[in-house]
């Protein structure tokens, strides 16, 4: 019953508009008039917040219909105009007081998303695109649904999970400004003790307005682990599964619920003896966290001394205290770009100087190893040019050369802020040589420009080179020539390498880090990192496979980034190997003909070093290793 390490793919479907049968039907269900299913129902998503609640089951509805029957613009454009700016203007207000009390309750962090919506509202794009559209329709509420519908569809290009779940924000936004348009008031909402909620899309605005002691857990149908409102629930530590397709029609409110937020199951109305099951598991859960937690401290070092850096992905300040408690050894790639989507353009260099600063001062000494845009693709700015294949196209470093005067702001603003000596900076989707040098010679121009000026910076912060194409793989003794360190994005050099879009469920079952292919990619890029004694990390998922580390680690690997909760998992795995003999596996591997073989070898693998029997993650090995050995 413990952690999932490993980051699921987002779910993120569009809101779909109930009509009045639907609606009808769905007050049945909620009413008890109609039962679709019997006891200990089980129903699945993905794992968002780990912890098991068991308590009775809480609709919370939707904020608000962006199709209102009783709503009337005004006869003439420009008038409906001027009430939707009222509108704007009015939510802009409200979200100022969110924004400080979400501060006063939770935190500075909290605080921070809603300013990202404040700072949507402020766009000059989206009040641009709402002026156009309200004049166009002669409808502000439909004017808002476009504008909001134009921005879903850009997050949902977006293959990362993690950014394809900002478009959660926009509808957060749009929905206020519906209803100070329709003068709908925002009104806390009382909640019993151990309830556990169940919403449509987990929203920011849901935890400003919401007893958060009082909820047991939470469960959305839409959306998934990385949104803004998952992001608070695990920062809050409740009990959370999002993406759960069909919850909404399946439940009866204030029916008795199982939540298990580590393997993202959901149990409708459980009977006693799979509620005494899960209460038991609820206790172990509690001491198998309480004991790996505290053994933060120990080194993550295989059984014969070889000693293994564990760091975590983070894009956040929020994520920062999950490093901590989880002890990570610092951050292995921080995502720069989240604050670019908020700002929908290349971000203020002040505002990027101070999240790199408090970021770097958070972490000190340990290593944070900064990320310059990782833009384009498949997260494109919501005004970007539209791209036949966007993966294929002006993305990431590609992006940063053909804006050099912002990409000399970022590289000034992570200059600024390595003055500590524990920064590493970091250049995404690096192809070829000719990429290397240019930015190369961008960052030593900046740091000449710093120098005439007087200012500190660390001259001789490490430059690392993201591989993540095949072709950085195949010419990695050449870029080798011209780095400190590599870091391996096994997410792309995966997608690359096999041709698979995982965002496209088609294909997606083709999608596999352990194919060999991918393997021989990883150790031809570690054998030429050697060949110069540079340092390899990993940071895409398979850093937290409990399958793929036993090869990582024999294929010489020295840094694993990935989710702060799953280092003390990882750590536990780490400490049961043995480096030669995971090295011998790791060269067996490259050479099997099938990933599923690949599979089976690390299996196996688990299976002798006696991680089943681990007291705190034997259980969940035991079903990652019985499905593969099912398979």
């Amino acid at each position: 019953q413990l952690i999932t390490p490993m980051v699921m793919n987002a779910q993120v479907l569009a809101l779909s508009d109930r009509g009045g049968d639907g609606r009808a039907a769905f007050a049945k269900r909620l009413a008890g008039q109609e039962r679709p299913r019997g006891d200990n129902f089980e129903i699945r998503g993905a794992p968002t917040s780990r912890g098991i609640a068991i308590g009775p089951i809480h609709f919370l509805e939707d904020p608000l219909d962006f199709n209102p029957q009783d709503y009337t613009p005004q006869e003439d454009p420009e008038r409906e105009l001027e009430d939707l700016m009222e509108a704007m203007a009015a939510a802009r207000r409200e979200l100022h007081g969110v924004r400080d009390e979400a501060g006063d309750r939770f935190g500075p962090e909290f605080a921070a998303v809603f300013n990202t919506h404040i700072q949507i509202l402020e766009d000059k794009g989206f009040v641009s695109r709402l002026t156009m559209a309200v004049r166009e329709e002669g409808n502000g509420i439909n004017a808002i649904r476009r504008v909001w519908e134009h921005y879903a569809r850009t997050f949902e290009r977006m293959e990362d999970p993690y950014f394809r779940e900002r478009g959660a924000d926009v509808e957060d936004v749009a929905r206020r400004v519906t209803s100070k348009l329709l003068g709908v008031r925002h009104d806390n909402l009382p909640i019993s003790d151990g309830t556990i909620l169940v919403t449509s899309n987990l929203l920011p605005a849901h935890f400003a307005l919401l007893e958060t002691d009082r909820i047991a857990a939470l469960v959305s149908e839409h959306g998934g682990p990385n949104s803004h409102g998952a992001i608070f629930a695990r920062a809050l530590e409740i009990p959370t599964v999002t993406g759960v397709t069909g919850i909404l029609d399946s439940l009866r409110a204030g029916e008795l619920a199982i939540v298990d937020g580590g393997t993202g199951t959901v149990y409708l109305s459980p009977d006693e003896s799979l509620q005494h099951e899960f209460e038991r598991a609820r206790e172990r859960y509690a001491v198998a966290v309480d004991h790996l937690d505290a053994l933060r401290d120990r080194p993550a070092e295989t059984r014969d001394g070889r000693r293994i850096l564990l760091t975590a992905n983070a894009g956040l300040l929020a994520d920062l205290r999950h490093c901590e408690q989880h002890g990570a050894e610092g951050i292995g790639l921080f995502r720069t770009e989240l604050l670019a989507l908020a700002q929908r353009g290349f971000p203020p260099e002040s505002e990027q100087q101070k999240l790199y600063d408090r970021v770097s001062a958070s972490l000190a000494p340990n290593p944070v190893t900064i990320r310059t845009l990782d833009l384009g693709g498949d997260k494109a700015l919501a005004d970007g040019a539209d791209e036949e294949n966007p993966q294929l196209g002006l993305r990431s470093i590609r992006l940063s050369l053909s804006n050099e005067e912002s990409f000399r702001g970022q590289l000034r603003a992570i200059l600024r802020a390595s003055h500590r000596g524990n920064l590493r900076l970091l250049f995404p989707m690096i192809s070829c040589v000719e990429e290397l040098l240019r930015a190369r010679e961008l960052l030593d121009e900046t740091m000449g420009e710093l120098e005439r000026r007087g200012e500190t910076f660390d001259a001789s912060i490490p430059v690392g080179v993201m591989v993540e194409v095949p072709a950085a793989a195949l010419i990695a003794p050449a870029l080798a020539m011209h780095c400190d360190f590599f870091s391996i994005g096994t997410n792309d050099l995966t997608q690359y390498t096999l041709a698979v879009d995982r965002g496209n469920e088609r294909v997606a079952h083709l999608y596999d880090p352990l194919h060999p292919a991918v393997l021989r990619l990883i150790a031809q890029t570690v054998e030429a990192a050697a060949e110069r004694d540079l340092a390899v990390s990993v940071c895409g998922e398979m850093a937290t496979n409990p399958l793929a580390i036993p090869f990582l680690v024999g294929l010489g690997i020295g840094e694993l980034s990935g989710t702060p909760s799953a280092v003390p998992v990882v750590k536990e795995i780490v400490r049961a190997l043995d480096s030669e003999e995971v090295a011998e596996d790791a060269r067996r591997a490259s050479h099997l003909g099938t990933a599923s073989n690949v599979h089976r070898l690390a299996a196996e693998r688990l299976r002798k070093v006696g991680l089943l029997r681990h007291p705190d993650i034997g259980t969940w090995l035991e079903r990652v290793v019985a499905g593969v050995e099912g398979s």
